[in-house]
């Protein structure tokens, strides 16, 4: 009868404390790599969903800016006269790429602001409201929505007066580079000289009306000459979050100019 008591009490008996502190160690293991595997999923969650932002806001700034530019020498007259459009005189109105805010006198194929004009509101007559662009200026890209320099010969980035906008949020974005190349390798602009045929050799160096002789890029045009560009451009953007300098994102786009720059040389 004691025996089978004293069987009854050993059965009762509970964990020894080795015991315990070997299970209690396994549930903090446990307990680790629980937390471990949560914490990297929210911390690779929350960089996903900075990164969808970013990519988010440059993307819609990219649209932006290639639907407006392709529009640029639009005039609702020019199938009648392309050579007197208003909005497409070289120099003066046609697109225009320039080096920066900073420089605002160069010109080139490469830079940091392009201006343009188009017949935005149907009038057929050049105005203010018909001058547009975008820059790069501190990190924020902004949109030119009018101009008081309808009658100069040279039009620039920081000219006293234009209606300069903020297209980015300087709170959330910062814009690193903005790159406007009006002569990309893979998709140049051209340019075709209406003279030709004519048989002359025009000075193309491989015979009488060779194909250097209709590019005017290549053989420059006479004067009374009517020629004809197309314009390709390549935009590139660059940009981070102002919280978290880590989150860049960058994209690249071509866009071709639907007026054709018509001009008499």
């Amino acid at each position: 009868m004691m025996r089978r008591a004293e069987d009854r009490l050993r059965s009762q008996r509970g964990f020894t404390l080795i015991e315990l502190l070997i299970s209690l160690t396994i549930g903090l293991i446990i307990l680790g790599a629980a937390a471990s595997v949560y914490v990297t999923t929210v911390v690779n969650s929350g960089a996903s969903i900075s990164a969808s932002r970013l990519n988010q806001e440059l993307g819609t700034l990219m649209s932006v800016m290639v639907q407006d530019i392709r529009r640029a020498g639009y005039w609702r007259d020019a199938a009648s006269n392309p050579i007197q459009n208003p909005f497409n005189t070289a120099d003066v109105t046609a697109l225009a790429v320039r080096p920066s805010v900073a420089d605002p006198t160069g010109v080139g194929s490469s830079g940091q602001c392009v201006l343009y004009a188009y017949d935005s509101n149907d009038s057929g007559s050049l105005d203010s409201e018909n001058l547009f662009g975008f820059r790069l200026n501190n990190g924020v890209v902004e949109m030119r929505l009018g101009g008081l320099n309808t009658n100069v010969r040279h039009d620039y980035c920081s000219n006293v007066g234009d209606d300069w906008q903020p297209v980015t949020d300087p709170n959330l974005v910062r814009v690193t580079n903005l790159t406007f190349d009006t002569q990309d390798s893979t998709a140049p602009s051209t340019c075709l000289n209406t003279r030709e045929p004519d048989g002359l050799d025009n000075g193309g160096g491989s015979g009488v009306d060779d194909d250097r002789e209709y590019d005017c890029y290549d053989t420059a045009a006479d004067t009374g000459n009517i020629t004809v560009e197309t314009r390709q451009i390549l935009i590139s953007i660059e940009g981070e979050l102002v919280n978290d300098s880590a989150v860049r994102v960058s994209l690249n786009q071509r866009v071709r100019v639907r007026n054709d720059l018509v001009r008499k040389r």
